[in-house]
């Protein structure tokens, strides 16, 4: 699956330490991100750092395609989440319908290129959907793209292969400045774990077997 395509309290979760990432966009006068042509044009940039942002791709630089029915956990701190999402990614859009485990709307999440449209009632109206669009084109999107992107921003953009000690390898990707690691994205099989070192928040995709 992961070759075909590089994907209590949530309130409080979004609330507190993460959300200061997300703010850091609005609050910021300084220069936007650098453009380039596989960026998407229009959209607020996303800060990688305090200090270093990038763009969102376009949907077409994503890896291949990928539908299905996952299971995300989050966490930040001692506080968790658990919710399942319905994710569509190929091409045109990123996609995400969120629901709990009976099966009840938490948000929809969508992104085609032109526009992020975050509906949800249970997250912060503060919190931008960009970043979360941002997250997932890390672990889903074509590594060369991605690395550029990151260079022109001055972060470094990784993508290499660990072998396990059960069998088989493990992708990781990781985005860092200079020498320090600011967010490692692993997959296995068809689990995605995106850790951010700076923000202090983690959230694994695991894809349910329909």
């Amino acid at each position: 699956m992961i070759k075909n395509i590089r994907f209590k309290n949530i309130c409080r979760l979004l609330s507190a330490g993460a959300l200061s990432l997300f703010l850091i966009s609005c609050a910021s006068t300084k220069k936007a991100a650098p453009e380039n042509s596989y960026t998407a044009k229009g959209l607020r940039p996303i800060y990688i750092t305090n200090s270093k942002k990038v763009n969102l791709l376009l949907p077409e630089n994503a890896a291949g395609i990928f539908e299905g029915l996952q299971l995300l956990n989050g966490s930040f701190g001692s506080t968790s989440f658990n919710l399942l999402s319905y994710t569509q990614i190929d091409a045109t859009a990123i996609s995400l319908s969120l629901m709990n485990d009976f099966g009840a709307d938490m948000g929809n999440l969508f992104y085609d290129g032109s526009q992020v449209i975050f509906d949800s009632a249970y997250f912060p109206k503060a919190l931008p959907g960009e970043y979360i669009i941002c997250d997932i084109q890390n672990a889903f999107y074509d590594f060369e793209v991605l690395k550029a992107n990151y260079t022109s921003a001055g972060l470094i953009f990784e993508d290499f292969l660990i072998c396990r000690e059960t069998g088989g390898a493990a992708e990781i990707r990781r985005i860092s400045d200079g020498k320090k690691v600011i967010e490692e994205i692993s997959i296995i099989d068809d689990t995605v774990t995106i850790k951010n070192h700076l923000r202090g928040y983690e959230y694994k995709l695991t894809k349910i077997e329909e």
